[in-house]
């Protein structure tokens, strides 16, 4: 759920096809999943994914070099934040602001409602 609402967000900042990484534990064993945004479409990947028991030395070892290697998705996303591609001043998070589209979206719905009266 977590991943989703990170692939939603970052949609909205403009950043679509970059992969949002979680870790779905119990105990010592775990599995790297993954959710990307393409196309209006949320895709999560958790399925047949290779899980790591970190009490084996090379199984940790393992998935220690694998998340070394996820870093560099977060390197390149910073990269696209220091260039400027994104407006994140333009994005309005808050909750003034989501009220004030709910408001903007209901007003428009009535309008509708009272175009298809008459």
């Amino acid at each position: 759920m977590y991943q989703v609402s990170a692939a939603t967000f970052l949609s909205a900042l403009g950043i679509t096809d970059q992969p949002v990484f979680g870790l779905v534990v119990n105990g010592t064993v775990g599995a790297i999943t993954m959710a990307w945004k393409t196309n209006d479409q949320i895709y999560v990947m958790e399925r047949n994914v290779q899980h790591y028991d970190i009490r084996d030395p090379l199984q940790a070892l393992q998935f220690v070099s694998i998340l070394r290697r996820l870093a560099s998705y977060g390197v390149k996303l910073h990269t696209e934040l220091l260039k400027g591609r994104l407006a994140i001043s333009d994005v309005k998070w808050s909750k003034f602001h989501q009220r004030e589209e709910d408001k903007q979206r209901q007003k428009e719905e009535e309008e509708a409602e009272k175009k298809k009266q008459n």
